[in-house]
């Protein structure tokens, strides 16, 4: 089954694959999702509040551990600005319980903290996406080992500001009713590394008929180096090739590229880009994804995105400096265990935009620290 809704609250079953799916209705219900999908959408700092989910009360409370501090010790916190609301609550929580350390903050960019690490001008990086290729082999190349990450929130559903949760859209009118991420590798890659045992290169290869059985796939896209290509190369071609007819967009002033593509299909029927819901405008449509060929098919909501049931849902990251079979630095250990405690993860909610965690993956970032 197809899984959607308009809330974590509520649900409406779109049909299963062999029956014939309401596109129209799945893009006005993903369009009205967490009131997102502008069409003039891009980048910016502010971000309008697109959810009230608090944090579980099933997560731990944080009860700060006794610290043996030097006098002018420090902790400092730099990375992403589009964190700092949260990062802010963090910083100050820790300041209240440890009133002789200087807990000190820079929001800058989420390209500032791997630098930052490597020099030692920080103890913790907060990045607001995964870390990109060359800031982790930069980190290597210096000290040996890559940087210790934890997740700390789930992107959001549909922010291009947030990390949001990657989308795969198609002219309205196209009857595809899913994909999987197999089949999406042997669209977009060159290796087919998920197994796809042919490369898919028309409509008619995912078994559409009629008018759209010859047609090819369009495909666009960013070209690197970039957050959202690379999480997508990452994550979906499982770090194969890219093809090498991808049509690469860009910006133009206020349109994001995203847009740009959406807009470019209006007049070119059978194109395909990642994207987000940020992005998605009325000549376009989200297909939903499934992790295997069996199901179940998901779109993105506020549920299935906080509990990563949508397959393309995105974590937040802090990266650390810690050496390999080393215990972290008491502060910074602390630290973290504020972020994934009960009330650090009600000052990610308070973002509302970004999610918290779920209890399990709580418990199992909890447990990297003890490792």
């Amino acid at each position: 089954m197809v899984r959607a809704g308009t809330t974590g609250r509520r649900r409406r079953a779109l049909g299963s694959l062999g029956g014939r799916l309401s596109f129209a209705a799945s893009a006005v219900l993903a369009w009205m999702i967490a009131g997102i999908g502008s069409p003039k959408a891009h980048a910016l700092k502010f971000v309008a509040i697109q959810h009230h989910r608090h944090a579980d009360a099933s997560i731990p409370p944080w009860k700060p551990g006794k610290l043996e501090l030097q006098p002018e010790e420090e902790l400092h916190v730099v990375g992403a600005d589009v964190m700092d609301r949260m990062t802010l609550g963090w910083v100050e929580r820790m300041r209240e319980a440890y009133p002789r350390l200087s807990v000190t903050m820079e929001a800058r960019a989420s390209g500032t903290g791997i630098p930052a690490l490597i020099e030692g001008r920080a103890q913790v990086a907060t990045i607001g996406r995964e870390m990109l290729p060359a800031e982790e082999k930069a980190f290597v190349d210096r000290l040996g080992y890559p940087p210790f990450a934890i997740r700390v929130a789930t992107g959001s559903v549909g922010s291009l500001g947030k990390t949001a949760a990657i989308v795969i859209l198609v002219d309205k009118d196209n009857p595809i009713p899913g994909l999987t991420l197999a089949q999406l590798d042997a669209i977009y890659g060159e290796e087919r590394k998920r197994g796809e045992k042919t490369e898919i290169r028309t409509w008619g290869d995912l078994g559409l008929k009629d008018e759209w059985e010859k047609r090819p796939i369009h495909l666009y896209g960013l070209a690197p180096p970039n957050g959202i290509e690379a999480y997508f190369q990452a994550r979906v071609l499982e770090g194969g090739a890219y093809r090498s007819d991808i049509q690469f967009v860009k910006g133009s002033g206020f349109t994001h590229a995203f847009n740009v593509a959406v807009r470019d299909m209006a007049a070119k029927p059978g194109g395909m880009t990642y994207a987000t819901l940020a992005n998605l405008e009325p000549n376009v449509r989200p297909v939903p994804l499934s992790e295997n060929p069996r199901g179940p098919f998901v779109l993105p909501t506020t549920e299935t995105v906080y509990e990563h049931a949508y397959p393309l849902s995105r974590y937040i990251y802090i990266y650390v400096n810690r050496a390999p079979n080393q215990r972290l630095e008491p502060k910074v250990e602390e630290f973290l265990k504020l972020v994934l405690s009960r009330q650090g993860q009600e000052e990610v909610a308070k973002d509302g935009v970004y999610l918290p965690l779920t209890p399990n993956l709580v418990r199992e970032e909890l447990a990297k620290l003890r490792n």
